[in-house]
């Protein structure tokens, strides 16, 4: 991208020369010998006069005139390529002054939106589908920590079908977990109906729980589909059939992943779906699973202008659908938990913020490629820009503590110790 400096000093430069030529070119005319002789014998003649470089410095000036307001209006579409983020604090609230990077050479998106935010902020029933990798699991996890940190005494449970190893810290948020490698049992009927009874009976257990609100994440559910279709027919469609009908009435939600575009894949009728929110996620790569979930589900858009991938900041350039939105949204980065971060909790939103240099907004600084901060295991996001913004203010080290951390008394070691944590994140991004 061409620096701003060298468009405004080009755009200079060719309006002085456009000046200077003006200014300098001679008049002439179309006076020769013979039109001076006749005069002289005092006949009439005609005078033209023109100058023949004042082409070139139109040409000069209009292409001048052309670069400074391509420039204007590359500032005013692009600005500084920075683009809030519309996500959802503890108390429900729209969070204000955060701000992400849009990728390099694309139109920035007006904002970037949080869609754990929104599944954690409505918690209704709701279906997720996308391809293998594409970024499902990552969402719902950060969706479950926010539902977690606006609902403490809400109740996660979580069947899970292909409980890989590589996978367990995904969800430790949860408070039960129904975990089996179901592929290992393909073929084993006796074993099949085991599992189905026990998933069964943590469903009905789950179900029966006295604290409100609850919520049950199943995951592969296409999977299950597959594997144990009978099960699936007589015994999970009608528990789905129950979350539809009376779930949310009952202060109880149910998530349902699935690889699966097609709704009857599901045993859901079309009638039915409108129970459910739907997120969708996709890239470039799933075409047809996008073609197939245009087909399934009526009103879900197709993406017409493929610039809204490039403006995604997930590393498989992923977009999503949510229902209340109905429409495509890019992605935002979210931070993937892994084993080194076993005992932490998710980074608030899950999303790296960056400022913009106005006076006002806040963010974590950074330079190059969006890089994903470490997961934090005793604050906030919001914490750590209420504490940058206290240091950029320059309040003391005791005060941010007991004032903006809030840890007083015996307590103050601990604030002090998370302090520097802290500010150890905002150096090592700054």
């Amino acid at each position: 991208m061409i620096n701003q400096a060298i468009k405004l000093t080009g755009a200079g430069v060719l309006g002085v020369a456009s000046v200077g030529v003006s200014i300098s070119a001679p008049t002439l005319t179309n006076l020769g010998v013979d039109d001076l002789a006749a005069f002289s014998n005092g006949q009439r003649v005609e005078v033209t006069a023109y100058r023949p470089g004042r082409a070139l410095a139109g040409g000069l000036g209009v292409a001048g005139l052309g670069l400074f307001g391509w420039w204007v209006y590359r500032e005013l579409m692009e600005g500084d390529g920075t683009t809030p983020v519309q996500t959802l604090a503890a108390d429900g609230e729209p969070v204000q002054g955060q701000f992400i990077q849009a990728p390099a050479d694309v139109p920035a998106p007006e904002k970037y939106i949080d869609v754990s935010a929104i599944l954690a902020n409505q918690l209704r029933p709701t279906l997720i589908t996308g391809n293998p990798r594409i970024g499902k699991g990552i969402v719902v996890v950060h969706g479950i920590n926010q539902v977690k940190r606006r609902q403490p005494d809400c109740q996660v449970w979580l069947i899970q079908p292909k409980y890989h190893r590589n996978e367990h810290t995904y969800w430790e948020g949860c408070d039960r977990v129904y975990g089996v490698m179901l592929e290992d049992y393909i073929g084993n009927k006796d074993e099949l109906d085991r599992i189905g009874r026990e998933m069964t009976e943590f469903i009905h257990e789950w179900r029966r729980q006295q604290a409100r609100p609850v919520l049950l994440v199943f995951d592969e559910l296409s999977l299950v589909n597959k594997i144990m279709p009978k099960w699936y027919r007589d015994s999970l469609i009608p528990q789905i059939g129950c979350e539809m009908s009376s779930g949310e009435t009952d202060s109880r939600a149910f998530w349902g992943i699935t690889q699966s575009p097609l709704a009857t894949d599901l045993g859901i009728t079309k009638g039915e779906r409108s129970t459910f929110d739907l997120l969708a996620i996709e890239n470039p790569d799933s075409s047809e699973h996008l073609a197939s979930l245009c087909a399934s589900y009526d009103g879900v858009p197709k993406i017409e202008d493929p610039v809204i991938y490039r403006q995604s900041l997930s590393p498989k350039k992923a977009v999503f659908y949510h229902s209340s939105l109905q429409q495509w949204r890019p992605m935002l980065p979210y931070v993937v938990p892994s084993e080194r971060n076993e005992s932490s909790t998710s980074l608030q939103n899950g999303v790296t913020p960056v400022t913009k240099s106005r006076e006002g907004d806040t963010g974590i600084q950074g330079q190059g490629p969006l890089q994903p901060l470490q997961q934090v295991t005793r604050y906030t996001i919001h914490q750590v820009l209420r504490v940058q913004q206290a240091l950029a203010e320059g309040m003391s080290d005791s005060d941010i503590v007991k004032d903006v951390l809030g840890y007083k008394g015996r307590n103050y070691d601990e604030g002090k110790a998370i302090l520097n944590e802290i500010k150890a994140i905002i150096e090592e991004n700054s």
